[in-house]
């Protein structure tokens, strides 16, 4: 059973190398035939992996001179872009962290290149719908627990701390779920193309207050 894991997992590794050795747009129609029949997926495939090099691939080409490289850089985003969702749909228990990954990626993107709404990369909409998406919290209430837990945590009495992470972590995951969507939102704002509206401000402000 062992060996034939490890076998498993050897042939998807070379599979991924070899894919990774092509051009993005032979990627892209690989990725296009595997939505279409999953069954052509080897098994164990690193699907993170492809992501996370497709996503340093297009921030190391976004930072070249030449435009051919700001269009491979682009296809490349893409491909990290539609990897992530995928990740994101089928792992429900970390789709908060693939999706920090695919907004993280998309603010720099837009950083560099600029807003294009609809663009399967460049959609600014696309974070700020992302953002407001299951916050679980008001801005009232995540204000006044920032201001509760700051105080807790500014007291540095450790065995009062580690009773209030029991009775209220779910509380605390809450405010850093925000704290961590604010950072790729305050990243955004580097874009001229970003305008937020008066809520968006609102919980910009929030930030710094956060555990």
């Amino acid at each position: 059973m062992t060996s034939s894991l490890t076998m498993a997992e050897t042939e998807a590794t070379n599979f991924l190398i070899v894919l990774l050795q092509k051009e993005p747009e032979q990627v892209q129609a690989w990725l296009r035939m595997v939505w279409a029949e999953p069954q052509q997926v080897p098994e164990k495939f690193n699907w993170l992996g492809l992501a996370e090099v497709s996503t340093f691939r297009a921030q190391e080409l976004a930072n070249e001179e030449f435009n051919e490289s700001h269009s491979e850089s682009l296809a490349w985003a893409e491909i990290a872009t539609s990897v992530y969702e995928f990740l994101a749909e089928n792992n429900p228990s970390f789709s908060e962290l693939y999706l920090n990954s695919l907004m993280g990626l998309r603010a720099y993107m837009i950083v560099k290149f600029g807003a294009f709404p609809e663009n399967p990369v460049l959609d600014i909409q696309q974070i700020v719908t992302w953002f407001f998406d299951n916050l679980h919290i008001s801005y009232q209430e995540a204000l006044t627990k920032a201001a509760d837990w700051r105080e807790a945590l500014a007291a540095k009495n450790q065995e009062e701390t580690q009773k209030k992470f029991d009775s209220e972590l779910e509380d605390f995951r809450k405010l850093r779920l925000i704290k961590n969507r604010l950072s790729i939102i305050k990243y955004l704002s580097k874009s001229k193309d970003f305008v937020p509206n008066e809520e968006l401000n609102i919980w910009i402000s929030l930030w710094e207050k956060l555990p």
